[in-house]
């Protein structure tokens, strides 16, 4: 028997029912999340336009191009990211020349291709290389599973239905949805809620979903608020799992827990909170994977850039993964501004470390330039120069943070602020620190320096909002890869395969301990209690999890195996706070969004529908509404609602959010979204037409293109006499429609 299993070798992975079974599993999870709050007939359209036209197009591109073919759930992620990339270019192209409706065209035709020529459908149809194991599979789906529901608990289970309750609304959807609306009519993109001023921003994942609103008919309310954010997330996790197993194959050390405790890492955690009351920096992809869509799509596309970018510096072969590359970057150009800046100083850092090995830095070089060339392209072409605000102020985020209000009255509490944050921040990434001989790859190199890059950006920079925090939230998924895998080859050194099971009870337990430490320093001041409580949870998680492991026998030396129990624990423990956030809306509001003000009533979103149903694109709306909070004189003027049920341009809705707005908040230090309106005059003549018309203001507002009069009768008060002057062409009970002939 012995001699019988020797001649056959070790076991080997392949294609299992099993491991089918898991990401059937996930799919599953995915379109029952969808149907929740969509039709059927919603759900079906995109599910199969998601998949038909973005993502086998782009999988097919994907192995084609990069001669790619590791394992399905790498496949299948880049893909959606590479036919994403794609859809974005190809509507850009198309819309330029008024055929937006038709830009799904070139997903057939690459589809067709990959079965004609037969050739190309060898290279894109043929089994993968390295399939996923069974246990790997499932703890992929779990980890996947976990991180989804969290991020569907406090994104469309918190805010849906959407337009339905004043009360229960997150303005940024809106101006993400009135975004959409302009791209569908609109080359280049404008700002819909003021009159339609051209809008420097990065736009690619408006014209992203306007491509899906043309190509299924669904409505944008569906698309941004209960669909389009699913596909992206679950492509991203795909994506850090694939980034992942580049540095720790499972085949060696027996790491099959490694990738998907990336994907929870990089979903839930980011920071250690000992605070009771005070959060430390949302980083994670949950925080932003539903309200934020920009940044959603940034971490799908960064991802997919960081894979292509470690295998070209590897190899550097095939040369075609260049295209890839320069496809992805383009498309990072108007995702989101972070993402170039974070790639460019990456490859520097692989530039400087090859040079310092005597090795060809061609491929880093090359990367590099590229990176600062359609950088600087795009702050000129898209960006038109402007900074949205971003300024040079070293550590103000550490005044900005949430610890530093409850340690104003301390002396150097902008010191301790920094002190606890950074504390924070670095015990759940703890695991960078074991990376090992894995610092000789350019490939690590090169991830370090991105991860970096999001660090420096963060606490370097500063803006409104605390927007700086859009660096790390970028550059975190790759730290929680180079986290995993510095703990996988720190659990490696204690020789045995089962580290699997160290690390998940030191996860488990660190949760239990963590969450006994916050509850027993609740009632407690300042932060030094606090921190030993939580210094206290990991010391005694990593000592019981040590000297279990050596009782029951275990290879290893004891402090190698309290170490890696210490270091899981606080990984681990870091996703305590958004677990929690599952069933609390105390601990949810320390990291996730909570709804807010400023939202519409049915009937008046019902009113904003009937105005796209009933006028004509570019037809120009006035209305009375431009603040959803006013208070002591301050007007809140993120009101953008208007402008994305009606996809059409209104004169003066809100104005937050411009870049004019951005502009004075910049040059006066003012918060953009409570600045006043810069034209007084325009705006009081708009309003004047609400409140106490005649014919003279009627006429300066036709004179003005204005065609359509949006009155809403919780905004102020309505002058009975409007309909004297104007047309009535629609009411309900929250909102009058008028026509101006």
């Amino acid at each position: 028997m012995r001699a019988k299993a020797k001649r056959r070798g070790p076991r080997t992975a392949g294609p299992s029912l099993s491991g089918l079974l898991a990401g059937v599993l996930v799919l599953v999870l995915a379109i029952a999340l969808l149907f929740l709050h969509s039709t059927p007939s919603e759900v079906a359209r995109f599910v199969l336009f998601t998949g038909l036209a973005i993502a086998l197009p782009g999988f097919a591109l994907w192995r084609l191009i990069g001669s790619y073919g590791r394992n399905l759930v790498e496949d299948l992620a880049a893909g959606f990211a590479v036919g994403t990339a794609a859809q974005v270019i190809v509507y850009l192209a198309s819309a330029s020349v008024g055929l937006q409706a038709w830009s799904w065209v070139w997903a057939p035709v690459v589809l067709l291709t990959t079965f004609v020529d037969t050739d190309v459908r060898a290279r894109v149809w043929r089994r993968v290389d390295q399939p996923l194991r069974p246990l790997q599979a499932w703890l992929l789906t779990a980890s996947t599973a976990v991180v989804v529901l969290i991020v569907y608990r406090r994104g469309p289970g918190q805010f849906l239905p959407a337009y339905t309750d004043p009360l229960r609304s997150y303005p940024d959807l809106a101006f993400q949805q009135a975004l959409a609306a302009s791209a569908k009519y609109d080359v280049p993109i404008s700002t819909l809620w003021l009159g339609g001023e051209p809008m420097k921003y990065h736009t690619f994942f408006h014209q992203a979903t306007a491509a899906t609103a043309w190509g299924t008919r669904i409505d944008l309310t569906d698309l941004i608020h209960s669909l389009g954010w699913l596909p992206l997330f679950l492509a991203g996790c795909g994506l850090v799992f694939a980034l992942t197993t580049r540095f720790a194959p499972t085949a060696e050390s027996g790491a099959t827990w490694a990738g998907p405790l990336a994907v929870l890492i990089a979903g839930l955690g980011g920071a250690v909170q000992p605070l009771a009351d005070q959060g430390l920096g949302g980083i994670s992809t949950a925080v932003a994977a539903y309200l934020s869509p920009t940044q959603n799509l940034a971490v799908l596309i960064a991802l997919a850039l960081c894979i292509v970018a470690v295998d070209l510096l590897r190899s550097g072969t095939p040369r075609a993964r260049w295209v890839l590359l320069i496809l992805l970057a383009l498309v990072a150009a108007g995702a989101k501004s972070t993402i170039l800046p974070l790639l460019g100083i990456g490859f520097a850092f692989a530039f400087l470390h090859l040079g310092l090995q005597r090795r060809s830095n061609r491929p880093a070089l090359i990367g590099g330039a590229l990176s600062f060339a359609i950088f600087l392209a795009a702050l000129v072409t898209i960006f038109g120069g402007s900074t949205w605000g971003t300024e040079v102020k070293p550590f103000q985020t550490f005044v900005q943070l949430a610890p530093y209000s409850t340690l104003v009255s301390e002396p150097h509490a902008q010191l301790l602020s920094g002190a606890t944050t950074l504390l924070s921040w670095g015990l759940a990434a703890s695991g960078m620190l074991f990376l090992g001989r894995k610092w000789r790859d350019t490939g690590a190199v090169f991830l370090v320096g991105f991860a970096v890059a999001g660090l420096l950006g963060t606490l370097l920079t500063t803006q409104s909002g605390i927007s700086q925090l859009y660096f790390l939230r970028t550059a975190f998924p790759v730290i929680a890869v180079l986290a995993s895998v510095g703990l996988a080859n720190l659990v490696g050194r204690l020789g045995d395969r089962r580290g699997v099971v160290l690390v998940g009870a030191a996860g488990l337990l660190s949760l239990v301990a963590l969450g006994i430490a916050r509850a027993e320093s609740t009632d407690l001041r300042g932060i030094k209690g606090p921190w030993l409580w939580t210094a206290a949870a990991i010391g005694v998680v990593g000592v019981v999890v040590a000297v279990v492991w050596k009782l029951s026998r275990r290879p290893g030396n004891f402090f190698v195996a309290l170490l890696a129990g210490a270091v899981a624990a606080s990984m681990i423990g870091a996703a305590l706070v958004p677990l929690q956030a599952f069933v609390s809306d105390k601990a949810s509001n320390l990291v996730f969004a909570h709804t807010s003000r400023g939202g519409a009533t049915a009937a008046e979103a019902g009113a904003a529908q009937w105005l796209r149903r009933n006028s004509r694109p570019g037809d120009l709306i006035a209305t009375n509404a431009h603040c959803i909070i006013q208070r002591d004189g301050l007007c809140d003027s993120r009101h953008f609602w208007l402008a994305a049920l009606s996809e059409r341009p209104v004169l003066i809705e809100g104005w937050s959010y411009s870049n004019q707005a951005n502009r004075i908040a910049l040059t006066t230090g003012g918060n953009p979204s409570l600045i006043p309106y810069w034209n007084r005059e325009e705006l009081a003549v708009n309003d004047a037409v609400f409140k106490s018309p005649t014919p003279a203001t009627i006429e300066r507002l036709r004179t003005a293109g204005v065609r359509w009069l949006y009155a809403d009768n919780r905004a102020g008060e309505v002058s009975p006499a409007l309909h004297t002057y104007v047309r009535l062409r629609h009411a309900t009970l929250d909102a009058t429609i008028y026509e101006i002939r």
